[in-house]
């Protein structure tokens, strides 16, 4: 049972560690993950960890809330994919200029081996007044590059982004 609950930890401490890295507070990283879910299944044979039922996730000042979160880790125990379902999925953290950053969807999908963050289904990203709303935003942590698309009718089939200069200047000390 020891295995299993370090197990839980480690797959949901990966589940928060690569999201907005470059941006974040680098203390968040080493603060205890705790999840709270009205059930949490491990299939252990399968390399997969689910936690269900108003799921709320947090990491320091980083916060997940979602119906359901999937891990999977692949045979060799490296993190393979994050999925995190809701109506909505929320996402937050507190960012090294002092402001938070918001993301709202359907979906959020984390792939490490592509560095990809996939926001899908009504999927809005938010900081201050500033904000990107499309049907689809991926976010490369690596690179630090974001896309947005909409090839659905909502909108118009276009993408929606709003950029205030303030919202994005860091804070004077």
């Amino acid at each position: 049972m020891r295995t299993t609950s370090l197990k839980l930890s480690v797959a949901a401490f990966l589940l928060f560690s690569p999201v907005y890295t470059a941006l974040a507070l680098e203390s968040d990283y080493s603060k205890p993950v705790n999840v709270l879910s009205v059930e949490q299944f491990a299939d252990l044979k399968a390399n997969k960890v689910i936690f269900s039922g108003n799921v709320v996730a947090t990491q320091g000042t980083m916060k997940i809330t979602a119906d359901k979160v999937e891990i999977t880790r692949d045979d060799e125990g490296k993190l393979k994919m994050v999925t995190a379902y809701g109506s909505p999925t929320t996402f937050e953290q507190m960012m090294e200029n002092g402001k938070p950053i918001h993301s709202r969807s359907a979906t959020i999908n984390y792939e490490p081996n592509k560095n990809l963050i996939v926001l899908t289904g009504k999927a809005t990203v938010w900081q201050g007044e500033s904000r990107m709303v499309g049907e689809r935003i991926e976010y490369n942590v690596k690179t630090q590059t974001m896309r947005a698309n909409n090839k659905t009718k909502s909108q118009g089939g276009r993408v929606s982004s709003t950029f205030i200069p303030s919202d994005f200047q860091q804070q004077k000390k």
